[in-house]
């Protein structure tokens, strides 16, 4: 069924079937990419959720660290930051309320939490902050306004504040590693769809090439085998039909006129062996004649010119025979010249016909070659076009590639930038915690002096009474301050496990990224290889383009000779037709010089 489309046929459904596996493959390389991408975006959508809990959680804390140190000092600067923190959670409260409108279970949370963070506010800070102001007013009054009670009221409340954010937080890990694992599981389609379909094209292109190539040249190998047997003589060469397109119509006329010219010559070669028997056995009575003996008879007969010959000649023997010596052999002489330029222009004639309508058949079937050349010429030059757009088709895929790597690279190079801020913020918590260690034992050696100084008063007796109120005042702060460093001591070893979870999850990320810029970088690479090989069937086509033009240029050449022969054979036929005038008026100057030698009568 291959063999019995045409050239461009074939060539056009090959290249149509690579281009469109091509596109194929890059669609679904594309829509693997685009859930890639969107998988990253709930990867990062994630993040900011997380984020968003921290800087809650961050909040507050700086509340409640706010309104212990005011409570504490009774500073009114402390409090000032208090309503900056408050407005920050209520924004970030705003933003992951947000961020988390697709997750009903996250917005459940979330309607928990405004209302615990609002009664905190409310019902435990507010409070706890209009006391120690109206301590304040009371000058000379050192004491704690706030009770165990609230103390307690307050923790509870921040302890369930943080175990709803932390709910929260671990929802979001969870959906987290579950997109993890879909990002891995496109990543692994992806390079299988991209290793398989490269594999599948470079199968195709060269099963593609080898039957276009085995297409083309094993008809011309044919025919040009042949033409170089029927050039060295051989003229039963023949082209064997190996297909019914251009080049199998090609090969059928190029045989037809092979048979043409063999049955041509075989006609002429009959004709004139034939011609050459009558010929030779006129020529052997004339020669008879000619040396004196008029004793041969003329066995040639028929209705053609050298029947009508032989019987003339016979009867002109028959009359000659009486004649007497120079009038018999100048009779003889006349008429055996005549006869001889006769039969030459006659046969001149004949061949000078046979030649012209071969010439005119020859002509005919070379100019069909020439058509057919002319049209597989043109072919061969939409197939070279098509090859050149393949190329170009694919360097523009490739480019696109080449930007797709750039942008992943700008993606690692952000993520590293993540990590180095992240890694920053654990220094600094870390030197935080240097700090509450200092403050820690200042906290004891505080304790410790005024345990020493209540000591110290009690040996006083009443005059130090007053310096063991001051003590144990002191002893009460440093209490305060220790509980104090331990909470702050919690928040930052919880601060340090998170910015370390948050490291190793940007590490991940990062590592799936770099792995990801290897698989587009091998496609593009692959991809690099399919156009090398389309380059190289452009000059393998540019060869059968050159090979056709000079075939095309050749069949012209043949039908300008062919012309000028036809030419040449008609001035030939033309040539002859006036000799064969001229040798008629010769017969009729001898019939008259019989007529006159007639009335002649000798003895026998």
């Amino acid at each position: 069924m291959f063999t019995d489309l045409s050239i461009k046929t074939r060539i056009t459904v090959g290249l149509g079937a690579i281009a469109a596996l091509f596109l194929i493959l890059l669609i679904l390389a594309y829509s693997n990419f685009s859930k890639l991408s969107a998988a990253n975006t709930w990867d990062r959508h994630t993040l900011e959720v997380l984020l968003e809990t921290d800087r809650i959680t961050i909040a507050v804390l700086q509340v409640q660290t706010a309104t212990r140190g005011f409570m504490l000092t009774g500073n009114e600067s402390l409090v000032e930051p208090i309503s900056k923190e408050e407005s920050a959670a209520r924004a970030h409260l705003s933003r992951l309320r947000t961020l988390t409108l697709d997750n009903p279970a996250q917005q459940a949370r979330l309607n928990r939490l405004e209302p615990m963070m609002n009664d905190w506010i409310g019902k435990v800070i507010e409070p706890l902050i209009l006391k120690r102001r109206e301590l304040n007013k009371t000058v000379g009054v050192s004491q704690q306004p706030a009770s165990a009670a609230d103390v307690l009221n307050g923790s509870r409340t921040v302890a369930d504040i943080r175990a709803l954010i932390g709910e929260m937080g671990d929802e979001e890990a969870r959906l987290l590693e579950r997109r993890k694992g879909e990002s891995a599981s496109l990543q692994e389609s992806m390079f299988l769809l991209l290793s398989v379909g490269g594999a599948f094209c470079l199968a195709l292109t060269a099963l593609i090439g080898y039957l276009l190539v085995h297409a083309l040249l094993k008809p011309l190998n044919a025919l040009t085998d042949a033409v170089g047997r029927i050039a060295g003589g051989e003229q039963s060469a023949r082209v064997a039909v190996l297909s019914q397109d251009e080049l199998g119509k090609v090969a059928t006329e190029f045989n037809r006129m092979a048979q043409a010219i063999q049955d041509s010559q075989a006609k002429e070669l009959e004709a004139t062996n034939v011609l050459r028997a009558k010929v030779d056995a006129l020529l052997d009575v004339v020669s008879k004649a000619a040396s004196g003996d008029l004793t041969g008879s003329v066995t040639v007969e028929g209705s053609d010119a050298i029947g009508l010959l032989g019987n003339g000649l016979k009867r002109m023997f028959d009359n000659l025979r009486g004649l007497l010596n120079n009038v018999q052999k100048a009779g003889i002489q006349v008429t055996t010249s005549a006869t001889e330029i006769a039969a030459s222009a006659k046969q001149q004639e004949a061949t000078g016909i046979e030649q012209a309508q071969t010439s005119v058949e020859i002509l005919s079937t070379t100019r069909e070659i020439s058509a057919n050349t002319t049209q597989l010429l043109r072919t061969m030059e939409e197939a070279t076009a098509v090859a050149d757009y393949t190329t170009s088709a694919t360097a523009d895929a490739q480019t696109n590639l080449r930007r797709m790597d750039q942008t992943m690279q700008q993606m690692v190079a952000a993520t590293d930038s993540i990590n180095a801020k992240l890694a920053a913020l654990s220094e600094k918590a870390s030197n935080i915690n240097g700090v509450l260690i200092t403050i820690t034992k200042v906290a004891d050696q505080t304790n410790i002096l005024s345990l020493n100084a209540a000591i110290e008063a009690e040996k006083a007796g009443d005059a130090g009474r007053g310096f063991s109120v001051v003590a144990t005042e002191i002893r009460r702060l440093a209490d305060q301050t220790s509980v104090s460093t331990w909470d702050i001591d919690q928040m930052l070893k919880e601060m340090q496990s998170a910015v370390s979870a948050s490291v190793m999850g940007m590490d991940k990320f990062s590592e799936e990224i770099r792995r990801s810029v290897g698989e587009v970088r091998q496609v593009a690479e692959q991809l690099s290889s399919v156009m090398d090989q389309v380059q190289k069937l452009a000059p393998q086509f540019d060869l059968v383009l050159q090979g056709m033009q000079s075939q095309a240029v050749g069949a012209s050449q043949i039908s300008d000779t062919m012309l000028q022969l036809n030419d040449a054979t008609q001035q030939t036929v033309e040539s002859l037709k006036a000799t064969s005038e001229a040798v008629h008026q010769l017969q009729y100057a001898a019939g008259d010089l019989q007529s006159s030698v007639a009335t002649f009568s000798v003895n026998s």
